[in-house]
């Protein structure tokens, strides 16, 4: 059994050859034709530990969410022809107000690793650099910034008959920070849980065989 990480695409790949197909049926005896159950259901209970564990890890080391997080790792499990299962991660990247934020007049300030302390948001070019909390017609609100140089032209006339010949007419951008698969598959998460995913997979598959054994 071989382990294979790749965390710039939050991927490990957990690879079982013939020899432990092989070393599970002599480990069963004359119950050898439940092997890929074993195999199944060991790689089945590991996937459900480890989305458990990347979840919690990546908390650990994000100023995230949990729910959102643990929504985001799904399992599609093996059977019994093909003990195979696969954790996928998916979302776009997040707004920065989806971590810890404070949005004072002073300027926005945003943490979002747990280790970091919230810093204030700022550009190093330009006078209007500060981030602020927005809310957009739509009536979401996100943190933003002002990005000197880029105005509202098209709807420039409709922005000063709403909000006045004076508003600022400098474009604001939202603020983004990091994806789910991002902070998933970085090495301080996966990187770091991928040697007891493995051997939590072994442990499995010998609980699986005793149980066997036993009914």
């Amino acid at each position: 059994m071989r382990q294979r990480i790749d965390t710039d695409r939050g991927l490990l790949v957990i690879e079982y050859d013939g020899a432990l197909v092989d070393a599970v049926g002599t480990a069963l005896g004359d119950l050898k034709s439940q092997r890929f159950k074993v195999l199944k259901n060991a790689v089945n209970a590991t996937a459900k530990q480890a989305q458990a564990a990347l979840v919690d890890k990546a908390q650990a080391e994000y100023a995230a969410k949990k729910g959102p997080l643990k929504r985001a790792a799904t399992i599609k499990k093996g059977t019994d022809s093909k003990p195979e299962a696969t954790i996928t991660v998916k979302g776009a990247t997040l707004e920065l107000r989806e971590f810890k934020t404070s949005a004072p007049k002073s300027g926005a300030k945003a943490k979002i690793l747990n280790s970091s302390t919230l810093k204030l948001i700022q550009s190093q070019k330009g006078s209007k650099a500060k981030a602020f909390l927005a809310t957009f017609e739509s009536g979401h609100t996100a943190i933003v910034q002002r990005q000197d140089g880029e105005t509202y032209r098209r709807d420039g006339a409709k922005r000063q008959a709403k909000y006045g010949r004076h508003i600022d007419m400098t474009r604001v951008k939202k603020l983004l920070s990091i994806s789910f698969p991002k902070m998933v598959g970085g090495s301080a998460v996966l990187g770091a849980l991928a040697p007891d995913i493995y051997d939590t997979l072994l442990e499995n598959v010998n609980k699986e065989i005793r149980r066997v054994m036993r009914t």
